[in-house]
């Protein structure tokens, strides 16, 4: 698949007060996410009894490597690491389809935690993060 970045085109890097706000609710959004898919997803009939570790252990990275794109404006990080997600993940029972829902559940719940003028900047890539999942699932 041919890297498009285009949707980090011209995006700053996120402010040190934003990414601040971010490290504070990061824990809290990765719990929110964990809980709404322990409840919608069944994730333990796909992953085992290892399912809540290894959704929230995915969530920590997931933010990690958000982190990291913002820090820098580096969209080809997050790439690189949805495409090494679509072929590892399935190994341990991860739909590409649950990563999406996810990734929803974690917008929402950035959202719903981080102040309004915070969220607008992490919110582009986020948005990237997500056009990047559909486009890997041929959405």
């Amino acid at each position: 698949m041919t890297p498009d970045f285009s949707m980090f085109e011209g995006l700053s890097p996120v402010s040190s007060e934003t990414l601040a706000k971010f490290d504070e609710v990061q824990a809290l959004v990765e719990n929110d996410v964990t809980q709404s898919c322990l409840a919608s997803d069944d994730p333990k009939s796909s992953m085992g009894d290892e399912a809540e570790s290894m959704i929230k252990n995915g969530l920590g990275f997931v933010s990690r490597m958000l982190r990291t794109s913002m820090s820098f404006a580096a969209g080809d990080i997050l790439e690189d690491e949805l495409d090494w997600g679509k072929t590892r993940l399935p190994v341990y029972g991860v739909s590409g389809e649950m990563v999406m829902r996810n990734f929803e559940r974690y917008e929402h719940a950035l959202k719903e935690r981080l102040p309004t003028e915070a969220f607008a900047e992490v919110e582009p890539y986020l948005r990237g993060m997500m056009a990047m999942q559909r486009r890997f699932l041929g959405e």
